[in-house]
């Protein structure tokens, strides 16, 4: 195991598994799990990519065992193709848009979606957003900056941070770090956990970058204005 702290983020290198007691100490969870498809990707030499599979991937066992054990409310991002994780209230559409999305090449429609599971009680904010959210994808070559086979937008992730609770967010499936990148630049604590040491590396650069980008917002102190006593003495003088 191996922990990076930068600024209000903490980050695992492990299997989350063995991570609950440092995850648990967060107030709610939003996270990209391996969503149980058996998933095999058929480009193994692209850069993208540390390993042909994803791991835990095999069934949705590991997916709902954290997610069951991790602090509520909780989103999910997830896939049709497998039943949704215990205690599901409703789920979110996640509309890419028709650019991405091979699917059955015989169905003249691409399968531009992902679902986001809505787990658990706590959410805030107005009810402004139907279920469906349109946001483009993250770019789906290496060479246009794309840092994980499965990156999800930082902004998507923003506009699902608003609903969540004040408090450290946790992401127990972090990938490359783009909901600790989405929590830096909201000024959210959070904690994350990846097993692969690739994936945990670009994370850790990510979110360094983030929180130096953040820094750069932060106004230093001024000095206090004076009062009008002093301003008129001044004038006096």
């Amino acid at each position: 195991m191996r922990i990076k702290k930068i600024g209000d983020a903490a980050l695992y290198l492990g299997d989350c598994r063995d991570m609950l007691d440092a995850l648990c100490n967060a107030q709610c969870t939003l996270t990209d799990p391996p969503f149980g498809i058996a998933y095999s990707s058929g480009h193994a030499t692209d850069a993208l990519w540390s390993e042909r599979s994803i791991r835990n991937d095999e069934d949705s066992s590991v997916r709902d065992l954290i997610l069951a054990a991790l602090p509520k409310p909780c989103l999910a991002f997830g896939s049709p193709r497998v039943p949704c994780p215990p205690g599901t209230r409703a789920r979110l559409i996640w509309d890419k848009g028709p650019a991405l999305g091979m699917g059955a090449l015989d169905i003249p429609w691409k399968p531009s979606y992902e679902e986001i599971y809505v787990i658990g009680s706590g959410f805030v904010g107005s009810r402004d957003e139907g279920a469906v959210i349109y946001c483009p994808p993250v770019q789906s070559m290496a060479k246009n900056g794309r840092v994980h086979p499965n990156e999800k937008p930082v902004q998507l992730l923003r506009r699902l941070l608003r609903k969540m609770p004040d408090g450290t967010v946790a992401d127990p499936f972090m990938g490359s770090g783009s909901t600790g990148v989405a929590c830096v630049l909201a000024g959210r604590p959070f904690i994350g956990c990846e097993i692969d040491p690739k994936y945990f590396e670009i994370a850790c650069k990510r979110i360094e970058e983030a929180t130096r980008q953040s820094d750069m917002f932060i106004p230093t102190s001024s000095p206090p204005m004076p009062s009008s006593r002093d301003m008129f003495e001044g004038m006096m003088r």
